[in-house]
């Protein structure tokens, strides 16, 4: 019998031996004696070979596969939201960190038709309302479809919804949108780039505090 024979027959017998010494013992009283052993015998987990790589291989898997999963469900989780938006309102959330969980709660996304559905408007009477449900307006169409355009029946069903129509006054505060919107009654409303910078400050201002929660 050559020297590797005899060492492998040697290994084999202390497995019997360990294995015999231990298959009574409760689970934690077998990891207690097999680490104290090998303190004992200075055993190093590099010395385990390939068991401890594998055992260390296998773990890093194993965070890898969990954060491929988690980016995966925030990618699904992101398209989602994003769903029914524009691609030129997409660009627009980007560069005005505007994300869309904030948005819906000032509006309606998700939807085929997205609309103004923030619980209240800012405004300290019905012309500042009026003023804030216009650029609002302007900004639903523009996540839906990519274009700030309504008509005059569509903001003005909503200015009522918010209490910001004041039929004797509406010439007088449509006046004040000067700049920032275009059209007429008859044609529809558009907001102008000045009226679209305006909404956004809106907007930005509405989903930090929150409105409509």
């Amino acid at each position: 019998m050559t020297k590797q024979d005899t060492t492998v027959d040697e290994e084999i017998a202390a497995i019997s031996n360990v294995y015999a010494a231990l298959k009574e013992l409760e689970p934690e009283a077998q990891a207690r004696v097999l680490k104290y052993v090998a303190e004992k015998l200075k055993i190093r987990d590099s010395m385990l070979g390939d068991d401890a790589a594998s055992r260390q291989e296998r773990s890093e898997d194993t965070s890898k596969d969990r954060k491929d999963e988690g980016a995966t469900e925030r990618r699904e989780d992101a398209s989602e939201e994003l769903e029914g938006i524009s691609p030129i309102a997409k660009k627009w959330m980007a560069r005005n960190g505007l994300e869309p969980k904030k948005l819906s709660t000032i509006f309606s996304l998700g939807v085929d038709e997205i609309d103004l559905i923030a619980k209240t408007v800012p405004g300290k009477n019905k012309k500042d309302k009026m003023h804030n449900v216009f650029l609002l307006k302007g900004v639903a169409a523009y996540v839906g479809t990519g274009v700030a355009r309504f008509t005059h029946e569509q903001v003005k069903e909503t200015c009522l919804h918010y209490n910001a129509f004041d039929a004797n006054n509406f010439i007088y505060n449509f006046k004040s949108l000067a700049g920032e919107l275009s059209g007429s009654k008859d044609t529809g409303y558009t907001l102008t780039a000045r009226g679209l910078t305006s909404a956004t400050e809106l907007v930005k201002s509405m989903s930090q505090t929150d409105t409509g929660d």
